[in-house]
């Protein structure tokens, strides 16, 4: 079995490339990015960087989660 190599990305070490991609899912998610065109972002990210990849797909179930939480809630208080 091959041992998985770390290599620089344009973010820097793969733990920003995780952030970096969460921040770039949310902010997907709130401009209003449909989930076929989010999820073939993360696709083709997936070839590269798999660490920005998960980090997108977190973030944008992340902040669909809270916008849709939020919805509900303004739902039940009317």
């Amino acid at each position: 079995m091959a041992t998985p190599t770390t290599t620089r990305t344009p973010y820097g070490t793969p733990d920003d490339s995780f952030e970096a991609g969460m921040l770039d899912g949310e902010l997907a998610a709130m401009t209003g990015l449909d989930s076929r065109r989010a999820h073939a972002r993360i696709e083709m990210a997936a070839d590269y960087d798999r660490m920005y990849a998960q980090g997108y797909s977190d973030g944008y179930l992340h902040a669909t989660a809270i916008n849709a939480a939020r919805l509900q809630q303004n739902k039940e208080t009317r």
